[in-house]
């Protein structure tokens, strides 16, 4: 399983990046965290996601994931999933795919490799001896590290807030390598927790938004082009667009 990617090639091809929340998988049927229903209306994240308070709350934290994981594990990936994943295969090495995400339906479409910025929730993370290991099936047994044997240390896979996310040291490089030629496609995402309008929209690259609806979280304005719908009906619409900005260096551009 991959969840690195190599920085942004810095030869004269241009390159694409497919950064992605939670509404990515919502037509597929996961709940996104933060929007109109979202889960953080019903389960307060202090109580499942907060790495300083996990452990008091250690059997609402692992019956919350284990709930993740049977809703992924019925989940199929979904028309942009399988679009993302055809870029990679049309552009090879030129299109890094990073994604806020928990489930991996984009590895499903098959999408590789793949950043998880914020963990994956079909593994676990022994606080204690920091190791990580796959997770057989959607049910955490609470049996234990396999490696210190501890039990009251492990907990998903996931980066809760207040935790270190090793990743967003990927991320950094590639926003730090972007240039004009670049392009950029942000959908699914509130901006609430990572400021995609800071990040992509300020940079250099030409920056692609696809987002349900305008939101409040972010400055929608300083991307270069925004697009409003479903992202499986907007996605398909994208492609000769982004074909002629990845293309154009073999036309002499």
């Amino acid at each position: 399983m991959e969840t690195i990617v190599d920085s942004v090639d810095q030869s004269n091809l241009p390159q694409l990046i497919v950064f992605s929340g939670a509404g990515l998988s919502a037509e597929s049927g996961l709940s996104t965290f933060r929007g109109k229903n979202g889960l953080w209306e019903n389960v307060s994240l202090d109580v499942v996601c907060n790495y300083a308070t996990w452990k008091q709350n250690f059997e609402a934290v692992h019956a919350f994931y284990d709930a993740r994981r049977e809703a992924a594990a019925d989940a199929k990936p979904n028309e942009a999933h399988r679009i993302i994943a055809s870029w990679q295969k049309r552009w090879p090495g030129r299109v890094q795919v990073v994604t806020q995400n928990i489930d991996r339906l984009l590895e499903e479409a098959g999408c590789r490799p793949v950043v998880h910025l914020h963990g994956e929730a079909q593994l676990m993370h022994c606080v204690e001896c920091d190791l990580e290991w796959e997770l057989e099936g959607t049910t955490y047994d609470q049996s234990g590290c396999p490696i210190c044997h501890r039990k009251k240390t492990v907990k998903p896979g996931v980066v809760f807030f207040g935790q270190p996310a090793p990743h967003y040291d990927v991320l950094y490089d590639l926003v730090s390598e972007l240039r004009p030629m670049d392009t950029v496609v942000i959908l699914g995402t509130s901006g609430k927790v990572l400021p995609a309008d800071r990040m992509f929209g300020h940079s250099p690259a030409y920056s692609i938004l696809v987002n349900l609806e305008p939101g409040r979280d972010m400055d929608e304005m300083a991307f270069n082009a925004r697009h409003y719908g479903a992202a499986t009906q907007i996605l398909p619409g994208l492609t000769d667009e982004i074909a002629s900005r990845m293309d154009a260096s073999h036309r002499g551009a």
